[in-house]
């Protein structure tokens, strides 16, 4: 099981309390306290709230929907927005993906609307799968699967670069961290993103990577059966980051739908 900072302060008796909700619900929906938490679950409703699992499937999982007197009215002059959030009971739709434990405790397994449809139908939650790769590839910084429609899927994955405190914006120098692990573990000297894209021994440490994030996947749609290493790393000034650093998944494909197409080509072509 991946250890996590919550893992290592609660081994210090130092627990950190987990709360999991959005600016629609005022904050807050489900909460820890000390007496009742647990390490790998959001918490539990905070007293006067309601949660529900939409849609559930076999597992029980399905689109986490919150109601109480802490959610919103509505959107201002806009009734529908409203209508697709709200639902006529009173919930609040978050759009993230998750269950509910018997003891009560929510577990957050995804984004709904991040889910990838395969061409055969398969639905992959990407975001686990993203975050035991940068789990397994330390001088890894983002990655990005796509495979919407196709019949495998790919990434796109950046290194860890400098970035420009004053502009925000990336550069395509090594961070000293990047440039020790290469210097270390394979024994490279690489200063720039630029040369770890080229280097066939990064390719293949990378791939070694992907061998190890592909066997923690629940399904053989969701393991990465290609990858290509880009040198400029995603960013909020490059359009591909919100300013809380997720994801924008449809600007950033959009942003590189000539190389993706590229990739899913150049690999039908090959079993041609």
């Amino acid at each position: 099981m991946k250890k996590t900072s919550i893992d290592y302060f609660a081994s210090l008796d130092i627990p950190l309390i987990n709360v999991y909700g959005m600016s629609e619900t005022t904050g807050a929906t489900t909460i820890h306290t000390f007496s009742n938490f647990r390490l790998d679950s959001a918490g539990f409703a905070v007293p006067g709230t309601d949660l529900k699992i939409l849609n559930p499937d076999e597992n029980g999982e399905g689109e986490i929907c919150m109601r109480g007197r802490n959610t919103m009215m509505g959107y201002l002059k806009n009734d529908v927005a409203t209508m697709e959030c709200i639902d006529n009971q009173g919930f609040v739709r978050s759009g993230d993906k998750g269950k509910l434990e018997k003891d009560g405790h929510l577990k957050i397994t995804g984004r709904i609307k991040e889910l990838i449809i395969t061409a055969g139908g398969e639905n992959v939650a990407p975001v686990p799968v993203e975050d035991n790769f940068k789990h397994a590839c330390p001088p890894c910084s983002n990655i990005m699967m796509v495979g919407e429609g196709q019949r495998f899927m790919a990434a796109l994955i950046t290194f860890k670069v400098d970035i420009d405190a004053k502009s925000g914006n990336p550069s395509k120098n090594l961070t000293s961290e990047a440039q020790t692990f290469f210097k270390k573990e394979l024994g490279l000297t690489l200063k720039t993103s630029d040369e770890a894209c080229a280097e066939p021994k990064v390719l293949e440490y990378v791939m070694t990577c992907i061998d190890q994030t592909n066997k923690k996947s629940v399904s053989r749609a969701a393991h990465i059966r290609k990858v290509k290493p880009i040198p400029m790393d995603f960013s909020i000034p490059g359009g591909e980051l919100t300013p809380t650093l997720k994801l924008k998944r449809k600007v950033t494909e959009k942003k590189y739908q000539a190389l993706l197409d590229e990739m899913f080509v150049e690999t039908e072509k090959a079993k041609l």
